[in-house]
């Protein structure tokens, strides 16, 4: 059994990471030439992530350089690997165990490297797996005949990353050694890369050379070049020796390099400062038009009704208008009071309906006299499809707004409703229209800053965060609003109404007014949520009066019937009700298919020698 499951494990490797996923941290290159123009290359390079290991290709010659530059081959290649995220020179020259060369291995394996001839290198797949961990995999190779002896000079150009490396690289760092000190006027330095201006190379002293960048992107090589005394190499032993005298060419055209990248830097320059100063404008804009419309159409005027309390009804609309002018929407208040308002303008009559158990209303329509489109909406609603005859009883209410059938109706009809009445508030011009065309013209300014900055390619977060702005504004422009003068007085002498009818108790009867008022005041209360309330002071107060005294004859008071709690029960419960029974509705709905088959609704870099690329698997 043992053998079987030890065959299988060998026929059916386990892979221990599916998912690659990881960032270099840092890549150290270290090279020493040598006398006879060899260079004796070590990299290290720091895998952080999830991985099972690296491809690194090491090539001696490029097709994109002159032939004269490439090496003849790759020699004493050696692997290591350690986990370490402790990035110095100094990891090459500790010891750690070497990897084994194989002909074969598989993803979870440590330790390993398979090598693949490829056109003028090789391939390592180096086998060191990670889960969010740091790896440093260290190659050691020599690169044949990589220098090259002119006449009056010496010279190493050679792409330490190639065209085809396949990942970003931060922190790269690449260290040259000379095979001897050197004072003379031939030692210069240059690195460069295709798109990379902001790396430096400098020198440490007359005979080591370092080259660094923060970050180096995929596919963008990085060549370093030095010229130096040619009796540093020992001309009996260099093979690639070009005959010619090279420095003043040399220096030429490393000039003209170095002018192309000073003049794209220049350009670059302009297009930053450029953008980065369209950006700056753009807030200062954005910002000064923001201040505009806050003081224009989002700062509250300050009305000149100041009193705490207002006894006067303001005639113009309907009660329930009064709703949109407090919410700037349509509460559940305004379908009560609205009611209210029609039996107390006498066009529906409430009566209870006798001799049940439990109390029961019924709500009978008198006549139309004087109605509003808003209220023949409710009106016909209420009375033809709910009830019948012109009449319709809380339970008919109830079982209209709860059955499954009509609570949609039911809904649809109460926000047709609510539509109206927000119809009727607009009429009134209580808020001021918001503005549209300029969030709509910084928005457009935004994109086009942005969108600039990416033609241009300017790497400056800043530079693309005015689209944010301008969103922001936007919806800071949806959401606000300001009353106009009319409708900034009418809301302070409603707030003082509100005011007088929740402190209607604490009133002296001869502070009130004439009790031929009240019933419209508990129209207004209900508007409010103060019925109950206000109904219940009223009543204390009258008993107060005597009955013999009061000779009004009071449409909610007298008729035994106490109207807050019979509409509350009747018509916001309704409203709940239809609601809920919509819920479970499309709860138990059929769930959606895609399948068709039913259910519910639905600069200059890279021409040196050598290169090579890397890849995680």
């Amino acid at each position: 059994m043992k053998k079987i499951i030890l065959l299988l494990l060998l026929c059916f490797p386990i892979t221990v990471l599916a998912d690659v996923d990881y960032d270099i941290d840092h890549y150290l290159i270290e090279a020493q030439i040598k006398e006879n123009g060899d260079m004796d290359v070590a990299e290290a390079i720091y895998l952080n992530g999830e991985f099972n290991g690296y491809e690194r290709d090491i090539v001696y010659a490029s097709l994109s350089s002159d032939d004269l530059y490439n090496a003849k081959g790759i020699t004493n290649i050696q692997v290591f690997g350690t986990y370490t995220d402790a990035a110095d020179f100094n990891i090459f020259q500790k010891e750690y165990s070497s990897f084994r060369e194989t002909l074969s291995a598989y993803n979870g394996e440590s330790n390993k490297y398979i090598l693949t001839n490829l056109n003028y290198g090789y391939r390592l797949r180096m086998y060191m797996p990670a889960d969010n961990e740091t790896v440093a995999f260290i190659i050691k190779y020599t690169v044949d005949d990589a220098a090259i002896l002119h006449n009056d000079v010496a010279e190493l150009n050679w792409n330490f990353i190639g065209w085809d490396y396949e990942d970003d690289i931060n922190d790269l760092q690449v260290k040259v050694h000379l095979p001897k000190a050197d004072d003379s006027d031939y030692f210069r330095i240059w690195a460069s890369s295709q798109t990379n201006l902001s790396g430096e190379i400098n020198k440490l002293n007359n005979q080591d050379v370092l080259a660094t960048t923060e970050r180096l992107e995929a596919y963008d090589p990085l060549t370093v070049r030095l010229t130096f005394n040619p009796e540093l190499l020992d001309a009996n032993l260099v093979q690639k020796q070009s005959g010619e005298d090279k420095f003043e060419a040399i220096l030429a055209e490393e000039q003209t390099k170095a002018d192309e990248a000073n003049a794209l830097r220049k350009t670059i320059k302009q297009k930053y400062y450029g953008i980065m100063g369209a950006t700056i404008i753009f807030y200062i804009t954005l910002i000064a038009v923001w201040i505009y419309t806050y003081i224009k159409y989002d700062k509250e005027r300050k009305p000149q009704f100041n009193l705490k309390y207002n006894r006067e009804f303001i005639d113009d609309y309907n009660v329930e208008v009064v709703d949109y002018l407090m919410h700037k929407n349509i509460t559940n208040n305004a379908l009560s009071a609205s009611i209210m308002n029609l039996i107390y303008k006498k066009n529906i009559k409430l009566e209870e309906i006798p001799d049940l158990k439990k109390k029961e209303y019924r709500f009978i329509l008198v006549n139309r006299d004087n109605l509003n489109e808003t209220e023949n909406l409710l009106v016909d609603f209420l009375f033809n499809k709910v009830g019948k005859d012109n009449a319709f009883t809380t339970t008919e209410l109830k079982k209209y707004a709860s059955g499954t059938k009509t609570c949609s109706s039911f809904l649809n009809t109460y926000t047709s409703w609510k539509t109206s009445v927000i119809a009727d508030g607009e009429k009134e011009e209580f808020f001021e229209k918001k503005p549209v065309v300029m969030p709509v013209v910084m928005l457009f300014a935004a994109i086009f800053v942005s969108a600039l900055a990416g033609l241009l390619n300017v790497e400056a977060i800043f530079c693309y965060t005015p689209i944010f702005g301008a969103i922001a504004f936007l919806v800071y422009s949806l959401i606000f609003t300001k009353k106009t003068a009319k409708g900034i007085e009418h809301y302070a002498k409603w707030t003082a109404f509100k005011n007088f009818l929740n402190d209607f108790g604490t009133f002296e009867l001869k502070e009130l007014p004439e009790i031929a008022l009240w019933d419209r005041y508990l129209v207004y209360a209900t508007i409010f949520g103060l019925a109950d309330k206000v109904e219940k002071a009223m009543s204390v107060h009258i008993k107060e009066i005597g009955v013999d005294d009061y000779v009004y004859n009071s449409i909610f008071i007298y008729n035994n019937i106490n109207i807050a709690p019979v509409l509350d029960t009747a018509f916001t419960s309704a409203i709940n009700n239809a609601q809920a029974a919509v819920n479970r509705a499309n709860a138990a709905s059929s769930m959606s298919s895609g399948s068709g088959f039913g259910g519910g609704f639905s600069s200059g870099g890279g021409f040196g020698g050598g290169g090579g690329g890397g890849r995680g698997f």
